[in-house]
């Protein structure tokens, strides 16, 4: 009998002075039972010397190092890994975390369920944080009015999430189909650093995909080292504006409406009391600088970690 081809996947990471977690998840990846692949990094400019180090452990005979001269966002890094596979022709894109670990058989149930959706633009692994390593992470999310939310998140792991289901977000780690990437289009490079999955499904829904959570796929993740370590003011100030923009890009007038009257008002005094109890009143000036940016669509290049 001959064998079936397994459809190309490409892997990608973005890191930022995340040597030794990029270093780690390759070493995982390599055990992984899934052979049809190819791994692409992008890196943000880092300066701890990963590209000396990724040649001197040979790394550069099972993946590929695109560096980026300064830190362009998450989202751009993401893009421009995305090109590379597409140009790869590779059939799916699985995006990760560079802070994770991979069951060896975690690929081939992403791969499994996705070739029997045709339906399906994303699908999303059973997420555990590293340490207690049957907690979970996320199992797919859902929105709310005040953003997306890991679904289960904190909870030790006793078979509640064990069923396939179509959810509202991903996170963490999913597998994009390549031609329905082609379709939608990028990441919006403008989000920076956070919520590019989020606009990039809600683009895909529109035009009736749907993202599917698959539990049988299993990923740890260290929560740590694709985290945005700098200014309180910009981890204040893209969630929020962020947020705002996709709601104005991808939902009805009157619900963006509702959302920014909420974020004026009550979400407002609720982040306006938890700022003057943590002693951070300069952070109600970045809430309301967040909000307009995202009403009048602008990028402010001096909030930019890089600047």
């Amino acid at each position: 009998m001959k064998k079936i081809k397994e459809p190309k996947v490409s892997i990608i990471f973005v890191n930022f002075n995340g040597k030794k977690d990029t270093f780690e998840i390759i070493e995982s990846i390599k055990k992984i039972k899934y052979k049809n692949y190819d791994i692409i990094i992008v890196d943000n400019g880092s300066v701890d010397g990963i590209p000396e180090d990724f040649k001197k452990k040979k790394y550069n005979k099972i993946a590929t190092l695109i560096e980026n001269k300064r830190n362009i966002g998450v989202e751009g890094a993401a893009n421009i890994g995305f090109k590379e596979a597409l140009r790869r022709n590779s059939d799916y894109i699985c995006y990760m975390d560079n802070d994770e670990i991979v069951k060896p058989d975690f690929l081939n149930f992403l791969v499994d369920e996705m070739e029997k959706h045709p339906e399906v633009a994303v699908a999303q692994s059973k997420v555990y944080y590293f340490k207690p390593k049957n907690m979970i992470w996320c199992a797919g999310a859902r929105y709310t009015f005040r953003g997306y939310r890991a679904l289960n998140q904190g909870e030790i792991d006793k078979g509640q999430t064990d069923n396939r289901t179509y959810v509202d977000a991903v996170d963490g780690n999913f597998m994009i189909r390549a031609s329905i990437l082609r379709e939608v289009g990028l990441y919006d490079h403008k989000l920076f650093f956070v919520d590019g999955p989020m606009d990039w499904l809600m683009r895909a829904e529109r035009k009736g995909y749907k993202a599917l959570y698959i539990p049988k796929s299993v990923i740890w993740h260290k929560v740590s080292g694709t985290q945005l370590k700098t200014r309180k003011e910009i981890n204040v100030y893209y969630p929020l504006r962020n947020w705002i923009l996709i709601m104005k890009k991808n939902k009805t007038f009157p619900y963006f409406l509702w959302v920014l009257f909420l974020e004026l008002t009550l979400l407002a005094a609720y982040r306006f009391l938890k700022f003057i109890k943590k002693k951070q009143p300069r952070l109600i000036k970045t809430y309301y600088i967040a909000i307009w940016h995202a009403i009048i669509n602008k990028t402010p290049i001096k909030l930019y970690p890089y600047k």
